[in-house]
């Protein structure tokens, strides 16, 4: 009964978010696959942000309060697509699959069975690491720090108060409630508190983002690729890890990752607007995951721009039509909480406060050195950020390719972001200071898998031409 119970909490969410996506999406047919990845991210977003609106009004929690109104919207919307559904659906070009026909036919027996032990290799090793992390999750019951302290320790509040309680009766009260909402709607399914099954949102999050990488990969390379790119992205140990913990990090890696890869979608779909849709809600959902989610919308809108204003070859009228489109799906998820706080007095935080003088600027040199020390030192990544160096020498080559310099940017953004938090604010211990060692490898799992995708884009020997 109980795992009954436990499903329920995960289909609910995916059902509202299967019908966004069928509505949105309602004139191309994309893999099943993705569809239920999308609709699980998209659902979890929804869900989270209707229980925040809940508690702002001061209503209760229960399934009937929280899950009802959602199916009804669910049903409204599913009901309204087959009245209204009059064209006929059509399919995505699959842009790579001639290719991969036409260069296999060329290859001796001997590469061909090599090839296929290689995929069959990493196949069992992508299912294997699947396997561990819903194993693990499932299993071993919170014991980090920031779950027990922060994140469980408010789902657990909310649960048994039914009810947002006043902000400043919370600890970190300026902290986005995405994950702690989540957690509470579980529990709410289970009619009682469980540190191992809470965690499921955890792994189906991990399993949902291996699927929408795969198929960005698969865009733009072939299915050997996106294989290679999933198995290099579950080289690190950090990233595995953090799918089977209660931290808010790995959903925000997962909507900010996303995010970047709708836009990169969506420019090479030329007019379609649905890769544009997604990566506003999945940038709104960041934006009420973790604090760092407001300061990622500066890089969402400088790619958008970039891409709108400049790579794009539209009419004047479609970009602006275009912005319309994406910032107003972003801006309706992230004001109501920040109106919220402002209402509430709850706006100061020690990690926002900022705290810059001329003599923090001679602490530059340490910052890039705590950066190395992370990303080639410590063992958190495997080899991975040494693979995209060294991949580097492929950029001339790849210098015409949109998704490459779009990705590379936003990997120097990144950087460039998070070293001026530790310059302007009180975060410096966190990022380069006697805290690095916990803190600056949570902030760079928020994009590290863009670096998986370098070195995919940088190493595949041609870039396929997109149809539409």
């Amino acid at each position: 009964m109980l795992e009954f119970k436990l499903i329920t909490s995960l289909l609910i969410p995916l059902a509202i978010g299967y019908a966004v996506i069928l509505f949105i999406s309602r004139n191309q047919i994309m893999p099943i696959f993705l569809r239920l990845a999308l609709s699980y991210g998209m659902g979890m977003g929804i869900l989270a942000f209707w229980m925040m609106l809940l508690g702002m009004f001061g209503q209760t929690f229960n399934l009937w309060t929280v899950g009802g109104p959602l199916l009804g919207i669910a049903l409204i919307l599913v009901l309204f697509l087959f009245i209204s559904q009059k064209n006929e659906m059509k399919y995505d070009d699959d842009i790579t699959y001639l290719n991969e026909i036409s260069s296999s036919r060329n290859e001796s027996l001997m590469s061909k069975g090599l090839k296929w032990l290689f995929l069959f290799v990493m196949i069992m090793y992508i299912f294997h690491n699947i396997f561990y992390v819903f194993w693990h999750a499932m299993n071993v019951p919170i014991s980090t720090w920031d779950a027990i302290a922060t994140v469980a320790f408010k789902a657990k509040i909310f649960y048994y108060e039914k009810s947002l309680p006043p902000l400043n009766f919370l600890p970190h009260k300026t902290y986005p409630l995405l994950v702690p909402l989540l957690q509470t709607w579980v529990t709410l399914n289970l009619e009682q508190w469980s540190d191992q099954l809470i965690k499921i949102i955890f792994p189906c999050a991990f399993l949902s983002y291996l699927c929408i990488q795969y198929y960005f990969l698969r865009f733009f390379t072939n299915k050997v690729w996106a294989i290679l790119g999933c198995t290099i992205l579950l080289s690190s140990n950090f990233f595995i890890y953090h799918a089977t913990i209660s931290y808010r990090d790995f959903f925000l890696m997962y909507y900010n990752c996303s995010t970047i890869m709708f836009l990169l979608l969506w420019s090479a779909h030329k007019e379609k607007s649905f890769y544009l849709l997604m990566a506003s809600f999945f940038a709104g959902f960041a934006s009420i995951t973790k604090l760092e989610g407001t300061a990622f919308m500066m890089i969402y809108f400088f790619l958008f721009l970039l891409i709108n204003f400049y790579f794009k070859g539209s009419y004047v009228k479609n970009r602006w039509i275009n912005m319309i489109r994406f910032i107003v799906p972003v801006i309706t998820i992230w004001i109501p909480f920040h109106i919220f706080k402002l209402v509430t007095g709850v706006v100061n935080s020690d990690k926002t406060q900022l705290e810059f003088s001329v003599e923090k600027i001679l602490l530059i040199p340490q910052i890039i050195l705590g950066f190395a020390n992370n990303l080639f030192l410590s063992g958190n990544w495997n080899i991975v950020w040494w693979v995209m160096l060294i991949s580097l020498i492929h950029w001339g080559r790849k210098r015409k390719n949109i998704e490459v310099k779009l990705i590379s940017l936003s990997i120097i953004l990144f950087f460039a972001l998070y070293a001026a938090v530790a310059l302007m604010t009180a975060n410096y211990t966190w990022i380069a200071g006697e805290n690095r060692i916990t803190g600056l490898s949570r902030l760079i799992l928020h994009f590290y898998p863009l670096s998986v995708l370098l070195i995919v884009l940088l190493n595949y020997p041609e870039r396929p031409k997109s149809v539409d």
